[in-house]
């Protein structure tokens, strides 16, 4: 079993394996991999070489998937919804479940591709495909399989049509 903590500056992924001797159960081994530098980088170093900030911004972001945690690079994302405290990615044809917040992924991802464009998604423009307006409500066409539809809040609307050059 394994599982992913991320506590302020640190991502740790705890495997849990079960110790078998002869068929007879002899204990449990837990193994603790400090995962911050694979899925992070320094927002800001001192003249020390010190952090400035608390967080570290992310450049890869961990997902589970088949019992194991993958380091997603930040390009293949194409959106991210907001599922409960955890978040789901969508790559072009894949799903993740990721432990971050879209509050915390929002803070800790430095793109500016990268935009909270409603309560419960981020967008990355670079897979959109389309803009949609039904009614008073608008939509931004990703590439997740055959095109997610993902609602834009009112307020967003002029900041994403912008981003997309129309406005």
């Amino acid at each position: 079993m394994s599982m992913m903590i991320n506590i302020p500056e640190r991502l740790l992924m705890i495997k849990v394996s079960k110790m078998v001797s002869n068929k007879t159960h002899m204990g449990t081994c837990m193994v603790f991999y400090d995962m911050t530098d694979l899925a992070t980088q320094p927002d800001d170093l001192s003249s020390e070489g010190e952090f400035k900030k608390e967080r570290l911004q992310l450049f890869k972001l961990p997902v589970y998937q088949n019992n194991q945690v993958l380091l997603i690079d930040l390009d293949m994302v194409c959106a991210i919804k907001a599922d409960g405290h955890y978040s789901t990615l969508y790559s072009e044809n894949e799903e993740y479940l990721c432990n971050l917040s879209l509050s915390d992924l929002e803070w800790r991802i430095q793109s500016k591709y990268f935009l909270r464009v409603h309560r419960s998604h981020i967008v990355n423009f670079r897979h959109a495909k389309g803009f949609e307006k039904e009614d008073e409500h608008h939509y931004l066409i990703v590439d997740y399989q055959d095109g997610m539809k993902i609602p834009i809040s009112k307020t967003k609307v002029t900041q994403t049509k912008h981003f997309l050059g129309l406005s």
